[in-house]
């Protein structure tokens, strides 16, 4: 076949697969290839047809991610088949094996399903020079790479370690399904990290209660197998293989473009009175930058709009003004005008606002100088968010665990009051956690302000302190009865308190630390 320059490249896949497409992007890059990416690409404020459109004319060679979700795209079909239309060369990169369009059988392939280097050298070599294909492009079979089985196996020992803490619920309800969730590629990372991590706390703190120095051996085993699994889902590899939801989020983290004086753009920030705080500090970082605020949404060049739970649409028009959509908060009902222009995430906490104002005129190089990868599929928060929540969770599976411990497997028989006070004291704990959890992370109705916040930790403290006299008359009973209350490792409730003040010491850090984030979450009052 003759020699085809291929200069620009056009990236089309399935957001399924992002972790893959984002680090064959950066190989790309590294070799001088011009690669459009999409949520690289896209200019905020303009609608994303037009200039996939202008993404595709530019481009000379498309690369099309096989994969299910890719082939089962209507907007994936739109790319490709416009490709085929203009005659342009298609190379298929095989992540995962499936039935094919017959238009696309033909073309070139390069198999990535089990040997990620073996196929970006075939790549490279193919961009180089085309070649003809002597065999027919995979379309059934599975294929893994080495890291995933290995990541399956050390998986299975983690969650039979994981059950030996049935007391917490949490950490054997992640773990236990977690090799099967490996091989499906969708498991939640940050659910996983957040068991990995407190699995071998939570096996300390039962030698504690139990005082029995043959479970050393589980801290050790959890320890060190909680690591290795941890080490191997951190592993590029692994972040090539899973789901979006399976990968480590990645956050704005943003370049400093050191624009001081930028073109002024007159602007107007849409927001709902909830959003109120972040939006009076993105207007005064731009007009820092001196860009003009103008007193209603028509007369703005620039508008941006702040979506959360309280707004999901705006009255400006994207054909006639750059419209900037914010992500404040998780919004499944926005409106088609805003969907199909590319956002900003504010949701993991609002930051690069200096580069927001500094690039406000240049809105293409925008989104490259935020940094940010897409992570629609996660629920994500700001760091404080994410530690009271958290907080609450582990706290209210440890002390309802604790209080289960006694109502399932008594070592003697509860007396009736003993028993209500115990139901009492996991329903409250349950309901005020359930709230708590709503409030904070829906910011509406109860619990859903900092000082209300506060309110429910106290009110946890207060439980989690009456559990423990609970926990002492019955341990007085069970001495009474006869039995060597040395021998009962039936004071779960200790574990209750030592992570009731831990939280509070870690979350009071994490909150001084970042003190702007609980300001800007919590809703303004109207």
């Amino acid at each position: 076949m003759e020699a085809v320059v291929t200069k620009n490249i056009f990236m089309s896949y399935s957001r399924r697969e992002l972790g893959f497409v984002d680090d064959l992007v950066k190989k790309l890059e590294d070799e001088k290839y011009n690669v459009w990416l999409d949520y690289r690409a896209l200019v905020p404020g303009s609608p994303w047809n037009v200039q996939i459109d202008k993404g595709l004319k530019e481009a000379d060679t498309v690369l099309l991610v096989v994969s299910k979700a890719a082939i089962a795209s209507e907007y994936v079909a739109l790319e490709w088949r416009h490709f085929l239309e203009s005659k342009k060369r298609v190379i298929l990169l095989i992540f995962e094996a499936v039935d094919l369009p017959k238009e696309l059988e033909k073309y070139e392939w390069v198999d990535f399903r089990s040997n990620y280097k073996a196929g970006l050298k075939e790549l490279f070599s193919q961009l180089k020079q085309p070649i003809q294909e002597e065999h027919p492009v995979p379309e059934t079979g599975f294929k893994a790479p080495w890291i995933v089985w290995a990541a399956v196996a050390v998986s299975v020992v983690v969650a039979l370690l994981s059950l030996l803490e049935y007391w917490t619920l949490f950490i054997p309800w992640i773990l236990v399904p977690l090799p099967y969730k490996i091989f499906k590629r969708n498991f939640n990372f940050t659910n996983v990290q957040t068991s990995l991590w407190a699995l071998p706390i939570a096996s300390v703190l039962s030698v504690i209660v139990y005082e029995d120095p043959s479970l050393d051996a589980v801290v050790l085993l959890g320890l060190v197998f909680g690591l290795i699994l941890l080490f191997i889902l951190r592993s590029p590899a692994m972040q090539r293989w899973g789901k979006p939801e399976a990968i480590i989020p990645k956050y704005i983290n943003p370049h400093d473009a050191k624009i001081q004086n930028p073109t002024p753009v007159p602007f107007y920030v849409d927001y709902a009175v909830q959003d109120r705080v972040i939006a009076e500090d993105l207007i005064a970082t731009l007009k820092k930058y001196g860009h003009p605020q103008v007193n209603s949404i028509k007369e703005a060049k620039a508008v941006f709009a702040l979506i959360s739970r309280f707004k999901s649409d705006t009255e400006a028009v994207p054909e006639k003004q750059m419209l900037f959509p914010i992500l404040v908060q998780t919004n499944n009902n926005i409106s088609k005008t805003l969907s199909r222009i590319q956002w900003i995430d504010f949701r993991p906490g609002v930051r690069g606002l200096d580069t927001i104002a500094q690039l406000l005129p240049n809105p293409k190089e925008l989104l490259k100088a935020l940094g940010m990868r897409p992570v629609s599929s996660q629920s994500v928060y700001s760091p404080l968010i994410t530690a009271l929540y958290y907080f609450i969770i582990f706290l209210t599976v440890v002390n309802i665990g604790a209080s289960l411990n006694y109502v399932i497997s008594p070592p003697v028989p509860l007396i009736p009051s003993d028993f209500v006070e115990l139901v009492a004291n996991m329903a409250l704990f349950g309901g005020l956690a359930y709230f708590m959890v709503r409030g904070l992370t829906g910011r509406k109705g109860p619990f859903s302000s900092l000082w209300q916040i506060l309110l429910g930790v106290v009110g946890m403290g207060l439980l989690t302190y009456w559990q423990k006299d609970l926990d002492g008359r019955i341990i007085n009973e069970i001495a009474e009865a006869g039995i060597d209350v040395e021998t009962i490792a039936y004071n779960f409730v200790n574990i209750a308190e030592y992570i009731y003040l831990i939280g509070i010491a870690v979350t009071g850090f994490i909150y001084f630390r970042n003190r702007h984030d609980a300001k800007q979450w919590f809703p303004a009052r109207k």
